[in-house]
């Protein structure tokens, strides 16, 4: 399906995006003493944000289906015009959830022809897949289906339940979206690359050139997951041997999975903040459940201390808020802010907060969804941008627009109207 062009996607993003915060209840920005300010009353549907982070050069990209008549290609745009831009001699590595968008297969297939190394691990499921897609990955010279013996998907996970759900790429080289040639450059975010949870779903990306730390650990990780290592428990994740644990600039990698009953690599990460009043919280998620009650604890935290929190969930008008009643109780009687909206496969933690001694505006993303499985038997990749400090925040203001994008056109939550339908 052919793109609008730039102009007319504009205009129709402004026409369903268009909200003010008296129109649609967006929440204002209230402390402008605390250095976070409003970005702006009119919302529309936000595809781009860049800017300097910790020194490096960072797009993000997101979709907003309702903004482009139900699909947005941004994301997949993007993702091609990298795999595109990568020349002969260069190297790709990426990690495949699942796949059924042609054009990004045939992207793979070109590069490998033009003498790129191309290689890709996908989750086993896809394995026996007939779609095109897959017909055309499995051309690729160098491609690996995850299975395990316990019936699973995972590559590193050995469970019978547990997926490869890492969304990633590396580039050795490849061209940034003003067209200049940058080397070590990370793709990663929650969007797969099949319809329903790609073009058609509220979804977030993020691209970092020239972080050959970060780039070196999740090749790192990558090769874990081409070499099927496995662990006794699932116990990849593991701080003190620096397994799984990727400290870099402008970015820190998490990766899943992690034994049971240890930590929880949210959580670890969003206990940075100190919470008070001027602390803000925002969550998009695909969906909740019961499986990870330290981040429920985490988010009712925040609103202990005075941190405003709201959150976008997925679910549809059928079946309601993908959400358990018991969670969604706890969190409403805390005090957070919840709307549901159909379509959302977004998984990221929005924080404007007290770090140390001074406040940040910060984006927390990846593949991670509110499940033990992401935490405990999937492959995954949660990842902690550095702050953006002062009056000037571009990524944090793109990703405060695509929530909105969202949470503004979405259905209020209410104990009364459990699943909030």
């Amino acid at each position: 399906m052919p793109r609008s062009k730039p102009g007319v996607r504009f205009l129709r993003a402004l026409t369903v995006g268009l909200c003010t915060w008296v129109a649609t209840g967006c929440e204002p920005f209230a402390e402008q003493d605390s250095g976070e300010v409003d970005v702006g009353a009119i919302r529309s549907g936000v595809s781009v944000a860049s800017g300097t982070v910790g020194g490096k050069a960072v797009w993000a990209h997101f979709s907003n289906p309702p903004a482009f008549a139900g699909r947005d290609y941004t994301i997949i745009t993007e993702l091609r015009r990298l795999i595109d831009s990568t020349p002969a001699g260069a190297t790709i590595r990426g990690t495949i959830h699942s796949i059924s968008i042609d054009g990004v297969a045939d992207s793979l297939l070109a590069a490998q022809n033009r003498g790129v190394s191309v290689s890709v691990v996908l989750d086993g499921k896809n394995a026996s897949s007939t779609d095109p897609a897959v017909v055309t990955i499995k051309k690729l010279t160098n491609h690996r289906f995850c299975t395990n013996s316990s019936g699973g998907g995972g590559c590193i996970g050995t469970s019978a339940a547990g997926n490869m759900h890492t969304k990633m790429f590396t580039f050795s080289q490849a061209k940034d979206p003003n067209g200049v040639a940058r080397p070590y450059v990370v793709w990663f975010g929650s969007s797969n690359l099949t319809y329903a949870s790609g073009p058609d779903a509220f979804n977030n990306t993020l691209t970092i050139y020239d972080a050959v730390t970060l780039y070196d650990g999740f090749n790192a990780n990558f090769s874990d997951m081409w070499n099927r290592r496995h662990f006794s428990g699932n116990d990849y994740y593991d701080s003190a041997s620096g397994r799984g644990y990727y400290l870099a600039n402008p970015a820190d990698g998490y990766a899943s999975p992690e034994g049971l009953n240890q930590t929880d690599t949210i959580v670890t990460r969003l206990n940075d903040v100190t919470p008070d009043a001027n602390c803000r919280l925002r969550i998009g998620m695909a969906f909740v459940t019961t499986g990870r009650p330290e981040i429920l604890a985490q988010v009712k935290h925040y609103r202990a201390g005075g941190c405003a929190v709201w959150m976008v969930v997925g679910g549809d008008s059928t079946d309601g808020i993908s959400m358990p009643q018991s969670v969604y109780n706890e969190l409403l009687d805390a005090g957070v802010k919840i709307r549901r909206k159909d379509k959302v496969h977004d998984k990221f933690f929005l924080v404007y907060g007290k770090y140390g001694t001074s406040y940040g505006y910060r984006v927390y993303s990846g593949s991670q969804n509110w499940s033990q499985d992401a935490l405990n038997e999937n492959e995954e990749m949660f990842v902690k941008m550095a702050p953006e400090t002062g009056t000037v925040h571009p990524l944090y203001d793109g990703y405060y627009n695509h929530f909105n994008d969202a949470y503004n056109n979405g259905v209020t939550c209410t104990k009364a109207n459990y699943p909030c339908r």
